[in-house]
């Protein structure tokens, strides 16, 4: 093995002699490196969007969120909350109730999904990265409850001043008839404008438990229980599952609340992923033929070595090791060479996007990504470099 080495190294840093033979090699060797360097470039940029979706999730989704298995909402039954209370690993509970509603603003209104909580929102939520404007206060003993508006829904109502009330609308369940309905109706000062993730921040106002149980006639009830927690939210999970704590109900860890994201962002990346592997294995097709073009080419090689008494093993091995250095130097170079583009634009943005607002594309380098593309490419040189055994007869 050891001369299969040293014969297969010689004939790939040799070029005293260039031919055909080593250009395709060449070529081969790059495709391999452009082939690593725009694996690298992908998986970091997917990463860097993947990580700023995902983190504006993190700051308005709950680590865990337990919801009734069977309609919208389910009564609070204390004792029952003591019990997750007092579970290992649950740090911070908040009562939830939300359902859509009717928000009125001077002469502007909309739908929009009214949110009530408790105080443990301070707790499970990082709100003060929620802050944009105003004060977050929710004082659920004033008459008038204060409310916390999405950015998105501000600016769709042209809200210019917090001193106006808000109206929040919806049918009176009561209602013997629909020719007769009648609205209730809740007035509340504007508080705060937050900022919150993608799909909330267009339609949501938060406001005191209290206040969204009256305007919906849901005295006592919840929609979920919004759980932060200081171990991995799966294992309080199983923990709250084992108790029997969770029977007639469904708990969602934060990738189980955003599934529908989550999916379609990983399908995207994945076909990317595979769309560039099969072109790599497009420009594998140069590695096998300059093979089979150097095998012809050192015959007269292969002669003298079978005359010092070589075995067909060792002569197989040559071109085998051959193709897998050209695959493996290829690259190395394209992983050293996306790496620091990669560098180059975390730390200098030098690509931006062309919108009115310029805005860096982001990028997040992973070591197991690295591996995984050494991985790959070595697996296919080795692949591709087998055939050659069926060469050396």
């Amino acid at each position: 093995m050891k001369t299969a080495w040293f014969i297969a190294r010689k004939y790939f840093f040799s070029r005293k002699n260039p031919s055909a033979i080593n250009v395709i090699t060449g070529i081969s060797l790059g495709g391999y490196a452009v082939g690593a360097m725009a694996l690298i470039v992908l998986l970091s940029a997917l990463n860097g969007f993947e990580e700023t979706l995902f983190g504006e999730y993190k700051n308005s989704t709950a680590d865990l969120i337990i919801t009734p298995k069977e309609g919208k909402t389910f009564q609070l039954k204390h004792k029952w909350l003591e019990g997750i209370k007092k579970e290992n690993g649950v740090e911070s509970v908040c009562l939830v109730l939300s359902d859509k509603a009717i928000i009125k603003y001077y002469n502007e209104q909309t739908v929009c999904k009214v949110v009530g909580v408790d105080s443990g929102v301070f707790k499970v939520f990082p709100t003060n990265t929620w802050n944009k404007s105003g004060n977050l206060v929710l004082d659920p003993n004033k008459e008038v409850g204060s409310a916390w508006m999405s950015e998105g829904l501000v600016y769709r109502l042209n809200v210019s001043s917090s001193d106006l009330y808000l109206e929040l609308l919806t049918p009176d369940r009561t209602s013997s008839t629909l020719a007769q309905t009648t609205l209730n109706r809740e007035l509340l000062n504007i508080a705060s404008m937050v900022h919150l993730g993608t799909d909330d921040n267009d339609n949501t106002v938060f406001v005191p438990l209290h206040v969204a149980q009256r305007l919906f006639m849901q005295e006592g009830a919840l929609s979920e229980l919004a759980l932060k927690t200081n171990i991995s939210p799966d294992e309080v999970s199983k923990n709250l599952g084992d108790r029997g704590l969770l029977t007639g109900f469904v708990v969602k860890n934060r990738k189980q609340q955003n599934v529908t994201m989550y999916k379609m962002f990983n399908t995207e990346k994945w076909f990317s992923f595979a769309l560039l592997v099969l072109i790599l294995l497009l420009i594998s097709f140069n590695l096998f033929g300059a093979l089979r073009m150097m095998r012809t080419d050192k015959r007269k090689d292969l002669q003298i070595y079978d005359a010092m008494g070589m075995t067909s093993v060792s002569a197989k091995n040559i071109f085998r090791l051959q193709g897998i250095m050209v695959s493996v130097y290829g690259t190395i170079v394209g992983i050293v060479i996306g790496v620091g583009l990669v560098w180059l634009q975390y730390n200098y943005g030098l690509v931006k996007t062309q919108a009115t607002f310029e805005l860096i594309y982001p990028v997040s380098l992973r070591f197991s990504d690295v591996l995984m593309v050494f991985g790959l490419n070595s697996t296919i040189g080795l692949l591709v470099s087998i055939p050659t055994n069926e060469l050396t007869k």
